[in-house]
């Protein structure tokens, strides 16, 4: 384990930062160590020795929690489509459907998301807000994951 006096640590912070990220750092004052210092990156690792699953569980928690979001963020856009003015309604859908066509124009997207996201946009409103939120064949996570409602309660 690497030492550093607690001067030394003051004046070489950048190089204690360093050190800390290859193996956890004692700093001396008096002759005694008052601190130990690891870097999250090291102290992750140490875990991950200790539980390789750790490392991929954690992957998917953070997955399960972003795709969480994805899924609220379309619920609250399916309430909008069920909830607002007429015209408002058909402005959020056209501009949906212009996403889309640009998708496809651009070749920006698969043409399996394009040809869903064109199919789920021309239902009538009380479809589309169901199946957007659904599972839609398996669908559901990749359509929200590339979505077309492009600034919408993000």
């Amino acid at each position: 384990m690497q030492q550093f006096s607690s001067t030394q640590a003051k004046q070489n912070f950048g190089q204690l930062m360093k050190a800390s990220a290859l193996a956890p750092v004692a700093i001396e004052r008096h002759g005694k160590v008052q601190a130990l210092v690891m870097s999250p990156a090291f102290l992750g690792a140490a875990r991950a020795a200790q539980d390789p699953m750790a490392e991929r569980r954690l992957a998917r928690l953070q997955q399960a929690g972003i795709e969480k979001d994805r899924l609220i963020r379309h619920h609250r856009i399916a309430l909008d489509l069920l909830t607002v003015e007429p015209a408002q309604r058909e402005g959020l859908i056209q501009r949906a459907r212009d996403t889309v066509d640009r998708w496809r124009r651009e070749q920006l997207s698969s043409r399996d998301y394009v040809d869903r996201w064109a199919a789920l946009l021309a239902l009538p409103v009380q479809e589309l807000a169901k199946e957007m939120v659904a599972d839609a064949d398996g669908w559901g996570t990749a359509l929200r994951q590339n979505s077309p409602w492009v600034g919408l309660h993000t």
